[in-house]
């Protein structure tokens, strides 16, 4: 244990390191903490006041280990910064104001619209840490390309119940996620195939879902870096309403 202790925070002050010579400098009073049962790659938090990245064990053997702490590091990044995209308190202003109006009751329904504004995050924090990555050559375009092809599922769950629904509303939204961050960071569609993914995708929607997957994407791609809270605040809003607009 000690052994990974130590690699995880070797690359931890690589990783800061990375993030102040690129220009986006956070402080060093931050843990990383491996907890070998998440389910996911990893997420960043506090704890007594101290910022706290959480990694799963599955993370330390992907080989792109720098990588998802750079990710964590940015959105500590724009948390520090003030960006409207990591101000927690809109955020939840927002997220309540749509569960309330749209009545959403059921836990998948609220974590579907948890995953849709997380993705939002992700998008900006991925805009530093791509910069990172640029300054520092950790990734190459072919690393870079499988990881976003993964998040790209070609089959809709078929199953008629309003929980499918949802569901597969969230499936749509990581094939959004994955599109739009390789068109913001000129990620190549190696022999075409995350676009033959998506296609595979739709074909199983109807043309409703296409229109606002069509505006989803646009939405997530074209994300503005210089946006007032206000601005954001509204952006928002309607790209959650688009969503919840396709199990009405």
């Amino acid at each position: 244990m000690s052994s990974e202790k130590d690699a995880v925070e070797k690359v931890a002050r690589d990783a800061l390191k990375s993030m102040k010579n690129a220009g986006f400098e956070i402080s060093d009073r931050f843990e990383v903490v491996v907890d070998s049962k998440l389910p996911f790659m990893g997420y960043s938090t506090k704890r007594d006041g101290r910022d706290l990245i959480i990694i799963s064990g599955q993370a330390l053997k992907s080989g792109m280990i720098e990588g998802l702490l750079i990710h964590e590091m940015s959105h500590i990044y724009r948390i520090n910064t003030n960006h409207p995209s990591h101000n927690h308190e809109l955020l939840n202003r927002v997220e309540q104001s749509i569960i309330l109006r749209s009545h959403l009751t059921e836990d998948y329904q609220i974590a579907v619209i948890q995953q849709a504004i997380n993705h939002i995050q992700d998008l900006y924090a991925d805009d530093v840490a791509f910069k990172v990555f640029s300054q520092s050559m950790r990734f190459s375009l072919d690393q870079l390309f499988d990881f976003f092809l993964s998040w790209i599922n070609d089959r809709l769950i078929d199953s008629e119940s309003p929980k499918t629904t949802w569901l597969n509303i969230g499936i749509m939204l990581n094939s959004c996620f994955a599109l739009s961050n390789m068109a913001r960071h000129n990620v190549p569609d190696i022999s075409n195939q995350a676009g033959n993914k998506v296609q595979k995708l739709l074909s199983q929607t109807n043309k409703r879902m296409r229109e606002v997957f069509g505006y989803l994407k646009r939405f997530m791609t074209n994300l503005k870096e210089n946006i007032t809270e206000k601005k954001f605040e509204e952006g928002l809003t309607k790209y959650l309403i688009r969503i919840i607009e396709l199990v009405n």
